[in-house]
């Protein structure tokens, strides 16, 4: 029974099952393939150059590179554009993999963006990374496959930048062998999520114990943490979301719609204010909603019935200028709760790039931009809001929302962070 449960049916099965139906293999778990890829050996050191100026900076993740370009992945890039090789491990740990467990092929790498390059490491039982935290022989097994890197790329300084519990071990380990240290970048409420562990949440105080720096989205985040936790008082630090503008400058409307289009980029689950949303869709009719993102939410799929509401799916990032530019109005319609709270929404910067109109719920790292957000208070507030937004568009107010975005850049958040990389 021990031998089906943990190799048979969570391993061998699936790797059946995808050979049968093979269009419905995750697109993560084919793209991360789509670009070269070779075994790790030293042409890493030939491929990507150390600069011996800058510190080596391993990501232990909370997402995937290839499910949609996040926090992590637009700081490896941007880290990567500074000078740092960015080294980003794959979370699924082997699940990605399209062959079965190979003692001797267990550790891949391929080049994501200019010096950042994922590494791929296969543990033979394929662990789904959010369910439960490592064994310690899985944690061995991926400290040797880390030891393999840095012996194969000459890694001589290298800063760990966490953002999962999931890798507490590993990079307690790795701190404690090599010396690395330990950058805990905690960017949402774990306990908010319904899919997470308890285990993986409850070793969190730990990483935030061991860590060097702790870093956070939100300063009612940080608050919220440093009141259960005092004694990361002085090595925390509030990093926020951001954008890179260049990804906008050069967007160019596509169709165009004679209807006013309100529009979404992100998740749509639990947290996404329904009722608001088909409130607005009711009332006026003569609006378009255009909501994209994954639907990972039972709750959302009804807003398809309206003539007036279309759930257009997840789009590639490069994609998202463009489908935004024809955006009239942008919202965040979030139902508040400690998760929304905590959050620091990447995607107002993203809208204020391109100096759209946004309409969002009252939370506190929205409040930061009053001035040029339209804030509301429930389903009705919303929807005035958005009347009000929709009629009252401006030059200047774009012109400023576009500035708010210049001063956000994910390159100036790097700049924050390597400044603090240097005592470390």
């Amino acid at each position: 029974m021990k031998l089906f449960k943990d190799y048979i049916r969570p391993y061998y099965l699936k790797w059946f099952y995808f050979q049968i139906w093979p269009s419905r293999r995750p697109n993560c778990f084919v793209d991360c393939w789509n670009k070269p890829s070779l075994p790790l050996s030293d042409e890493i050191a030939e491929r990507v150059s150390r600069n011996a100026d800058r510190a080596d900076l391993l990501f232990l993740p909370m997402t995937d590179w290839h499910t949609r370009i996040q926090r992590s992945q637009h700081l490896a890039m941007n880290f990567g554009s500074l000078g740092s090789r960015c080294f980003y491990v794959n979370p699924h740990l082997g699940r990605e993999f399209p062959h079965l467990y190979r003692p001797g092929a267990d550790v891949r790498i391929g080049l994501v963006a200019p010096r950042v390059v994922e590494i791929h490491l296969h543990l033979p039982r394929e662990p789904v990374y959010h369910h439960g935290l490592l064994t310690p022989g899985e944690t061995d097994r991926l400290f040797r496959g880390v030891d393999r890197l840095v012996k194969a790329a000459g890694v001589k300084k290298l800063i760990q930048f966490v953002s999962f519990p999931l890798w507490s071990q590993l990079a307690g380990r790795l701190k404690s062998e090599f010396g690395f240290p330990i950058v805990y970048d905690c960017h949402d409420l774990l306990s908010g999520f319904r899919d997470i562990s308890d285990e993986i949440i409850a070793a969190e105080p730990a990483l935030m114990e061991s860590a060097d720096l702790v870093c956070f989205s939100s300063q009612w985040l940080l608050n919220e943490t440093a009141r259960a936790y005092p004694e990361i008082g002085e090595k925390s630090l509030v990093v926020r979301n951001a954008v890179n503008p260049a990804d906008y400058s050069g967007a160019a409307p596509g169709e165009r719609h004679d209807k006013p289009t309100i529009g979404y980029v992100g998740s749509l689950d639990f947290w996404f204010d329904v009722k608001a949303i088909r409130q607005a869709a009711i009332r006026h009719p003569e609006w378009n909603f255009r909501l994209i993102g994954r639907v990972e939410s039972e709750s959302i799929h009804p807003l398809a019935s309206l003539p007036n509401v279309a759930l257009e799916g997840e789009i590639p990032y490069q994609d998202l200028p463009r489908r935004m530019s024809n955006f009239d109005v942008a919202v965040i319609p979030f139902l508040r709760m400690p998760l929304t709270l905590a959050t620091n929404p990447l995607k107002l910067y993203e809208y204020f790039c391109l100096g759209i109109p946004v309409v969002s719920t009252r939370l506190p790292e929205i409040e930061l931009f009053h001035d040029l957000v339209y804030l509301s208070e429930g389903a009705d507030d919303f929807v005035r809001q958005l009347e009000l937004a929709v009629t009252q568009d401006n030059p200047e107010l774009r012109a400023r929302r576009k500035a708010a975005a210049g001063y956000n850049t994910w390159r100036a958040r790097c700049e924050q962070l390597n400044q603090r990389f240097e005592s470390l």
